[in-house]
């Protein structure tokens, strides 16, 4: 393979330029992996889970972690779409701390997952609010986080809890593997009624509770050293521009384990599993989109917070300043 070689691809009525497709970014060390999986083979995965993945980043600032030399070379974390991107490609800017504008990548089109795969971007960050309301998240997450020696299996059995406290309060979570050893529930919300201080509220003190029913195996501590094993309740991922992977992307593990959408009685099963990225295509034709009622089934958490945190309903926040 020469430096120079490259192959283009059609995708969203556009032709994007791939280089260095036979470039190694899962190496042969998995039987997932078997062969190794290829910068092409991976901007064919995402053009083949684009209309699963892509309503799920509809509107989304994106924050990826790049991997230019594969999951064994160095990475770095991205939030500025660069100059040298496709003038074509939406940028949404944000302002940082310095009063300058970071320019956020919004991905709407299978074009531009081709792009994401061309700068090797192996994981991808959507935010939980849109570009249209982005102070105000239309999803929120409990990120179930486990501390070794607890692993997935641990997580698996927290996540039930959640789901039954959740049930509880009248609200229905959607569950998917993170990948990894984590679990993360989702919870699609009444668009412009919460902010990312209520959401995060909000999934603290169902935190708090679970913990409370299984302090065994739940905690709420943030320092590491202090949470002996425990499957950790994250709610600061309930925040704005926090990095929380998508559904159906893959993560830089061997193999290439996909954060997976599932099933809760799926979740009950012992041993089950993330599926790898070799094998979501069929997953997903056989199953469709787990995610999909996020889409179109919002929830007010309203009820929930007059229970755990009625301090925290949004008719109490302070109003925006008039300009």
């Amino acid at each position: 393979m020469t430096v120079a070689e490259a192959v283009e691809l059609e995708a969203g009525g556009r032709r994007v330029r791939l280089t260095h497709p036979r470039k190694l970014l899962w190496p042969d060390t998995h039987p997932a992996s078997q062969g190794g999986i290829t910068k092409r083979e991976f901007a064919r995965y995402l053009l083949e889970v684009a209309p699963a993945l892509l309503p799920h980043l509809e509107g989304r600032p994106l924050s990826l972690t790049r991997y230019p030399d594969g999951i064994e070379g160095k990475a770095f974390y991205q939030k500025r779409t660069p100059e040298t991107a496709p003038a074509w490609l939406e940028r949404f800017p944000v302002a940082d701390e310095e009063g300058g504008l970071i320019p956020y990548l919004v991905a709407r089109s299978p074009s531009d997952l081709a792009w994401l795969a061309q700068v090797a971007a192996l994981e991808i960050h959507p935010w939980l609010s849109r570009t249209t309301a982005p102070d105000h998240p239309d999803r929120l997450v409990f990120d179930l986080d486990p501390d070794p020696p607890s692993g997935l299996e641990e997580s698996r059995r927290v996540a039930q809890v959640v789901r039954r406290g959740l049930q509880e309060l009248g609200l229905r979570g959607y569950p998917k593997y993170s990948g990894a050893s984590g679990i993360h529930v989702y919870l699609a919300l009444v668009p412009g009624r919460y902010t990312y201080r209520t959401t995060r509220r909000f999934v603290e003190e169902l935190g708090r509770l679970v913990a409370r029913l299984a302090p065994d195996r739940v905690t709420q501590e943030r320092l590491v050293r202090r949470r002996a094993g425990r499957v950790y309740v994250d709610h600061l991922q309930n925040l704005k521009g926090k990095t929380i992977v998508a559904p159906y992307a893959p993560r830089p593990l061997p193999g290439a384990p996909v954060s997976t959408p599932v099933t809760w009685e799926e979740l009950a099963q012992p041993g089950h599993r993330p599926l790898y990225l070799r094998e979501m295509p069929a997953r997903l034709a056989g199953t469709g989109d787990l995610f999909a009622p996020l889409l179109s089934e919002p929830a007010s958490l309203d009820e929930a917070l007059r229970l755990l945190a009625p301090d925290a309903l949004p008719e109490r926040e302070e109003a925006p300043a008039r300009v």
